[in-house]
This record gives C-alpha cells, sequence and structure tokens, in this order.
C-alpha cells in the first residue's frame, strides 16, 4: 500500500511538473513578442534640427528598428500626428509606410513635414505610431509611443544699424536705414517678417517700402535689411524713433527702436527789399535783396542763383560778353554766420508785353555744411511791384478823366517838367559850344 501510494505521488508530482512547464511555455510565447526600438528627430541624422514652438514647415525624421525575435511580414506603419503638430498644406495627415518584410536588426525611417503649435512650451511630446505585421500566418498589431522633441526657442535680437548718409539733415532727397538682425536662441525662426513703423519727419518713399519678408532666420546667421527714406524739410532738426517690428514663428513678435537723428541747418529769409520804382518795360532796374540766415549753424559757399522768368530777366548789356550773364545770375556770399544778413543786387530787365501788377521775384540759394554730403538748396520768393509806363500812366489817367483828374493834373506836370528839363539841357549844350 505503501509502495501505491508513493507510485501515485510520484504520477502527481510528474503531471503538476508537466503542466506548469506547458504554462510556462506558453508564457514565453507571450514574452517572444516582437519590439521596436523607436527615434524621433528634427531634420535628419545627417544635420538635425532644433525644433522651437512656432517652428514652420520642418521635417521630422521617425526611425523604427525591429529587435526581433522574429523576422515580420507585410509590414504597415502609420504616424498619425496629433497637436502640437500640424501637418503642412497639401500633405497626407497621416504618414504610411508599406514593407514586404522587416528582419530582425533593420531600420526604417518615416519623414513627414509639420507646423507646430506657436502656443504650446517647450518640451517632449507623445505621438502614436501604428505597426501591424504578420508572423507565420498570424496578424498582429501594436501601437508605439514616440517622444517628439520640441525644445529650442528662437530670439530675434537688434545686432545694429547705421544710416547712410552718416549724416541726415531736413530736405535731404532719401537716407538708407541698415538694420542687423540676429537670431541668438537655439532654433531657427521662421515665417520673419520685418515692419518698420516710422514718425515724422520720416516718410515713405514708396509703398511697401517699410516692410521687408526674411522668412527662416538660422541660429547666428546676422541678416541686414535696408530701409529707403524720405526725410520732410523742416524749418529745423526734429528728433524721433523709428520702432522695428519683427514676427516671426506664427504668433511671436519683438520690438526695437532704433533713433532718428536729424543734424541741424542753415535756414534763410529774404527780411529785405530795395529797389526804385519798376516799370513795365524796364531795361536796367536794381533790385537789392538783404538775405539773412535764421538757423543755427554757418551756411558755407553761399551763392545766390536768380531763376529767369516770364517777366524778370538778367540785364546784360548788348555790347558785352554773353558769358558774363552767369555772373550776373550768380551772386556769391562766401559764409553767412546765424544771424547774420547779407545783400545781393540784381540788375534787371522787365517784360515789355506784361500788364502792371504783382510778380514773384526768384532766387535760389545753394550751400554746404561740414559733415553733409550734398549741398542744400533753398528756394526764395518774393512780390516786385510792376507799375505802367509812363505813357501808359498818362493815358490811363485821360481814360479814367471823371474818376480822378488829380492824377491827370499830376501827370500833366510830369511831363511838363520833363520837356522843360530836356529843353535846358539842349540850351546849355548850345551855349557850351
Amino acid at each position: 500500500m505503501r509502495r501505491k501510494a508513493l507510485i501515485l505521488l510520484l504520477f502527481v508530482l510528474v503531471s503538476l511538473s508537466f503542466v506548469m512547464v506547458t504554462q510556462g511555455a506558453h508564457a514565453v510565447v507571450i514574452e517572444l513578442q516582437p519590439s521596436f526600438q523607436t527615434t524621433a528627430l528634427w531634420g535628419s541624422p545627417q544635420s538635425p534640427l532644433l525644433a522651437a514652438p512656432g517652428s514652420t514647415s520642418l521635417p521630422l525624421y521617425v526611425s523604427v528598428t525591429n529587435l526581433g525575435p522574429e523576422e515580420l511580414y507585410s509590414v504597415v506603419m502609420r504616424l498619425q500626428p496629433s497637436y502640437p503638430l500640424v501637418p503642412i498644406k497639401g500633405v497626407p495627415g497621416n504618414i504610411t509606410l508599406r514593407l514586404p518584410a522587416l528582419p530582425v536588426g533593420s531600420t526604417v525611417a518615416l519623414v513627414g513635414y509639420f507646423n507646430i503649435s506657436p502656443s504650446i512650451q517647450p518640451g517632449v511630446y507623445n505621438q502614436t505610431l501604428l505597426v501591424d505585421y504578420m508572423v507565420g500566418n498570424q496578424t498582429y498589431s501594436q501601437t508605439l509611443n514616440i517622444g517628439v522633441p520640441i525644445l529650442g526657442e528662437p530670439k530675434i535680437q537688434l545686432a545694429g544699424f547705421s544710416y547712410n548718409p552718416i549724416r541726415v539733415y531736413p530736405g535731404y532727397p532719401y537716407a538708407e536705414l541698415t538694420a542687423i538682425l540676429v537670431n541668438t536662441g537655439t532654433a531657427t525662426a521662421s515665417s520673419v517678417s520685418v515692419e518698420l513703423n516710422i514718425s515724422y519727419p520720416v516718410y515713405s518713399i514708396y509703398n511697401g517700402s517699410e516692410s521687408q519678408t526674411v522668412g527662416y532666420m538660422p541660429v547666428g546667421t546676422p541678416v541686414a535689411l535696408n530701409f529707403i527714406l524720405g526725410v520732410y524739410n523742416t524749418s529745423s532738426a526734429v528728433n524721433t524713433s523709428l520702432i522695428l517690428i519683427v514676427r516671426y514663428n506664427q504668433g511671436q513678435t519683438q520690438r526695437f527702436s532704433v533713433p532718428f537723428i536729424e543734424y541741424p541747418k542753415a535756414a534763410l529769409s529774404i527780411v529785405g527789399v530795395t529797389s526804385p520804382t519798376v516799370r513795365v518795360g524796364d531795361e536796367a532796374d536794381y533790385v537789392t535783396l538783404t538775405v539773412k540766415n535764421t538757423g543755427d549753424v554757418p551756411a558755407q559757399f553761399l551763392t545766390f542763383t536768380l531763376l529767369p522768368s516770364d517777366v524778370f530777366q538778367v540785364s546784360v548789356p548788348s555790347s558785352e560778353n554773353p558769358l558774363l550773364a552767369l555772373s550776373a545770375v550768380n551772386v556769391s556770399v562766401g559764409t553767412l554766420m546765424p544771424g547774420q544778413e547779407a545783400n545781393i543786387t540784381y540788375i534787371i530787365q522787365v517784360n515789355s508785353n506784361i500788364k502792371h501788377g504783382v510778380y514773384p521775384l526768384s532766387v535760389v540759394a545753394t550751400w554746404r555744411q561740414p559733415g553733409a554730403t550734398q549741398p542744400f538748396i533753398q528756394e526764395l520768393t518774393v512780390p516786385i511791384q510792376v507799375h505802367r509806363t509812363l505813357i501808359q500812366s498818362f493815358l490811363h489817367s485821360f481814360e479814367n478823366l471823371n474818376s480822378n483828374p488829380v492824377l491827370v493834373l499830376e501827370t500833366l506836370l510830369i511831363i511838363i517838367l520833363i520837356i522843360i528839363v530836356i529843353a535846358i539841357a539842349v540850351r546849355l549844350r548850345t551855349r557850351s559850344k
């Protein structure tokens, strides 16, 4: 009996060990399910990039390695991107890779282009990769989590600026501002655009001259931007600030203040006019203009040029060299200090085919200042009263006899006086002979 009991016990123990081995074998089958190693990086293994919130059109490189223990067949991999990854327009949202086989130890890659939401904080964000495959006659599916790093941060700074010319004066036809930007962050800045907010006395030369599109700004690479500006001809120097607005990465903004400094210039004004009675058809009337420097700096090499018109011309005798007309038109003063006055005189003739009235006489002043790259120009205009000739006055008086008899009498007296003077001169000449 005892021997039978021992044999029965042995049989039970062997049976239990067989069951445990069998169950253990099944457990091994479950543990031998294929495993994968995944890696995600931006750019490529040869040229990796550091992505940042708001980056656009960046390539995402996902590598998948079959760690075994089985070779896989009919493999289909699907990357299903989710927030904060946004597929770019024209590109499928899911990235799919199909393989007939994936041996143990083999690595494949999925590549897609994405924008990154600008409203996130830097970090590592999990994305989903679905893998379908066959082992033997069985089909299996696995869901893998991939950590996508978004750790970069672009930072755009104003590295420097300059103006051309170096000194800007009121009334300059244009000035060029060069601003140098540099990305001092850790990631490429994308969708970079720059706008220059201008204020008086600066204005835009043409529509759109105050904005530029840069696109991408890699880390550490300076970018020079040129803006062409106009400057109003202010009576005195006006200093202001220009605001440079830099937008990038779908919503990030940087503002930089760029000082604009005008240098003072001389300013001229006519403070007096001296001339005899100017009449229609006069051949040689002198006009003296008193010009004052009302600015804060000296006007050097100052020259005035009379502008001929249909009314006034420079009077040059026909017997003189015509080249003298140049010296008659231009009058040089030299240096006119602030507050100082100078007289310039022109001998003019008046058109005989005009009516009496008030007509403008214009001169152009040109001068230079220390540090200026081009001469300064200012036009000055004064009104000149042009009267009737004596004959015109006499005829006009008779035409208006009833309305103004006093004027007729004055005109007759002037004519009689002229006749008497001529008669006396003729008699004196006769006696001298």
